[in-house]
């Protein structure tokens, strides 16, 4: 109305205080992890209830402190029914999905009603604040799954229980906590401070179940953040932790009260006066502290910053390891061991913790023909040792065109496809001379970094150390089986010499002496004194064809099987029978047992000779001073079947006087050899007729000289074994 109105203007001020936006945003958390959890898995059930709850509850926190409804429209009567029901509705999924996750309890899911009753609770709590707003209303839906949990709770079952521990703990602790934040920062504190404490402490329940989900894999999801990731973004939260605090500690230095001290720093001195220094003076002194202090701030922060970042290396494996000192540690593992199982487990061991890798495997191929030896760390390799031996010769052609490091991308499907599910990613041929004696397998670093060249460098490295360690290891194995072969045979020796007889048997009217001397440990020659008592005794002598540890596991045999049906009381011949009868199902074709017996009866001065291809017996005769030839026909044992065997077999019958000798003897003894021929019989025959008078044992020992002698420094052959036996 054409008049001027002055007036002062004031700018309205409109904001969020942090603590309800940190509030709101732990809202938001809440969204998005229930939104992921749907999205990700929309087929399961649990995921779907689960979600569904998060979801709720975050719109809930969301716009709960966050509303300004001065006027009521129907948009405001809207959202407060949306927030009611986001309320109710979201506890009645949250205790639904714990029927499902983080497994199925059957005895929750059979019961429909339990889970109808979750829903009607919610529904009739709902009803009672939009329509009677009555605040017992609010209560409603918890009171009813307390029972619920409370009337069950013997029946979780352990899994479960394992499975939930982290939420669990996670819910009570952040419980105790909020009753907690709301005692301690009440009235307008709990509205500055508390609401944003509230919030930050209502995201780690959903982030613990995000974390359950995420280390058991359950929802058949597998995420996770690459540690090497992880270590990216560590590293830069504390770095930018670091700067912030130097930062803000040199804009805080300035506005700190220094003591008043009267010095004076001069340039070339540093002077303290009695009287207070002048204001120039007190500036320039109060400069030079603050710079002091700001070097020393400086100075603190960055040992601060060095300390924690060399601890975030440590728990991410980012520590550097000393070559040198890596390789004198594996070193001392290589010399340290000799057997090729310790040596494996020893190196994939000492390399899996000096390099900080997950998975380190290694195969030792003997002779390029075979997988002898076969050790991982890190995993359980039964199966892959399993699968490793079943492909032995396929794995040795195909490792063998790699001269230096591979992946393992370039090697056969089935081989690259089992070594990538083991997690291998590098192999390292190990070699000797131009010969491949093994492989070391590494899969991933631990800090998930990919592998520089000087760590490829230090393996191949490693794997020229163990060839030698390898090499040694094949030796000293081959050694030890050999000294052990060497043991078992002496003690077969052992055990086979005592099985001869050790005792010579006192029989009236005979002196008897016998041995057998094995060409090696073992042999396959015996000698036998059999008697049942009746005045009677037959000597048997046999030879096993071959010799060594076969032939004296038939002699062993035929030994056995003489002494057992010499019981039934049989003459030579019979018993030769029924003995070729049983060697015949057991001897191999290419064996069989040539053998001489002889029964002497003291009381007629006779005796019974039968022989199954063996030699002679040799029969001095005192009456006339000679010695001739006791040889009936006969096939050796084993050879062939019983009819053609019994009708070869031939026994004789020789009448003997005091002063008589009979030698029995193996071709060990007649084919001993020197460069002038064999020992020969003519040589028995002249030794006993030389030395008829001695004693059957002097004759024998005599006999043994002479053949010593006469095969010199030359390695025994054959076995060799003697039985003389003279008429007293």
């Amino acid at each position: 109305n054409n008049r001027f109105i002055e007036l002062n203007i004031v700018l309205a001020k409109f904001g969020i205080p942090l603590s309800i936006l940190v509030f709101s945003l732990s809202g938001l958390v809440w969204l998005i992890i229930g939104f992921f959890i749907v999205v990700s898995r929309p087929n399961l059930f649990a995921a779907r209830m689960l979600g569904s709850a998060f979801m709720f509850i975050g719109f809930l926190i969301a716009i709960q402190l966050v509303r300004r409804d001065f006027i009521v429209t129907p948009e405001v009567v809207i959202r407060a029914m949306m927030n009611g029901a986001a309320f109710f509705f979201g506890i009645a999924f949250f205790f639904h999905s714990t029927h499902y996750f983080p497994l199925e309890r059957t005895d929750l899911i059979e019961k429909k009603w339990i889970a109808r009753g979750y829903y009607i609770t919610s529904a009739v709590g709902l009803a009672s604040i939009l329509i009677t707003n009555m605040p017992f209303g609010l209560f409603l839906p918890t009171f009813y799954p307390l029972f619920i949990l409370f009337k069950f709770r013997k029946s979780v079952p352990p899994e479960y229980k394992r499975l939930n521990k982290i939420n669990k703990w996670t819910g009570i602790i952040s419980g105790g906590v909020l009753v907690a934040i709301v005692i301690i920062f009440s009235n307008n504190s709990f509205q500055t401070v508390g609401i944003g404490m509230f919030g930050v402490v209502l995201c780690l329940i959903p982030l613990s179940y995000l974390y359950t989900i995420g280390r058991y894999r359950l929802l058949d999801m597998n995420f996770r953040i690459r540690r090497n990731t992880q270590y990216s973004v560590v590293t830069f939260l504390w770095g930018t932790a670091v700067i912030y605090g130097l930062i803000w500690a040199f804009f805080r230095l300035p506005s700190l009260e220094l003591p008043q001290a009267n010095i004076v720093f001069t340039g070339t001195a540093i002077e303290i006066n009695d009287a207070p220094e002048l204001s120039p003076q007190r500036q320039a002194s109060e400069h030079v502290m603050l710079m002091s202090l700001a070097l020393i701030v400086t100075f603190s922060v960055m040992r601060i910053r060095t300390y924690g970042q060399k601890f975030i290396d440590k728990k991410y494996f980012r520590l550097q390891y000393d070559y040198r000192r890596a390789s004198f540690e594996l070193g001392e593992v290589l010399t340290a061991t000799l057997s090729a199982e310790e040596l494996a487990r020893g190196l994939v061991q000492k390399l899996s913790e000096l390099m900080k890798l997950k998975r380190v495997g290694v195969l030792f191929f003997r002779d390029e023909q075979c997988c002898s030896c076969i050790s991982a760390h890190g995993f359980d390799g039964h199966d892959w040792q399993q699968f490793c031996v079943s492909h032995e010769r396929e794995l040795i052609v195909h490792i063998k065109q790699f001269n230096n490091e591979f992946r393992v991308d370039y090697l056969p499907a089935l081989l690259k496809d089992e070594f990538h599910h083991e997690g291998f990613h590098y192999g390292i041929p190990i070699r000797s001379k131009d010969r491949l004696i093994g492989v070391l397998l590494v899969g991933e670093k631990q800090s998930e970094t990919t592998f520089q060249q000087e760590d490829l460098a230090f393996l191949a490295s490693t794997a020229k150390q163990a060839s030698v360690a390898i090499e040694n290891s094949f030796l000293y194995e081959e050694l030890a089986e050999k000294e052990r072969m060497k043991h078992e045979l002496q003690i077969a020796r052992r055990i086979q010499l005592d099985s001869l007889p050790q005792t010579t048997p006192t029989v009236q009217g005979l002196e008897i002496s016998g041995t057998s001397i094995p060409a090696m440990e073992v042999g396959g020659d015996f000698f036998d004194y059999l008697s049942n008592g009746n005045g009677k005794m037959t000597v048997v002598i046999g030879d096993v064809s071959g010799k060594g540890t076969s032939a004296a596991l038939y002699m062993a045999k035929v030994q056995g099987i003489l002494r057992s049906l010499h019981g039934f009381d049989l003459s030579p011949k019979d018993l030769f029978n029924r003995a070729n009868k049983l060697l015949c199902q057991d001897l191999e074709k290419r064996s069989f047992v040539t053998v001489l017996g002889a029964e002497f009866d003291t009381e007629k001065h006779t005796i019974i000779v039968s022989r199954a291809g063996h030699l002679p017996l040799w029969h001095y005769e005192a009456t006339n001073g000679a010695v001739k030839k006791v040889l009936p026909r006969g096939l050796g044992l084993g050879l062939n079947d019983a009819s053609i065997f019994a009708n070869e077999m031939e026994e004789k019958k020789v009448k003997y006087h005091p002063g008589d000798i009979f030698i029995f003897a193996t071709d060990g003894v007649t084919e001993a050899h020197n460069d002038e021929g064999d020992f020969g019989e003519e040589r028995i025959h002249r030794i006993v007729i030389e030395h008829y008078a001695q004693s059957a044992n002097k004759i024998q020992t005599t006999l043994l000289n002479e053949l010593s002698a006469f095969t010199g420094d030359r390695v025994q052959h054959d076995d060799q074994t003697v039985v003389i036996v003279k008429a007293v």
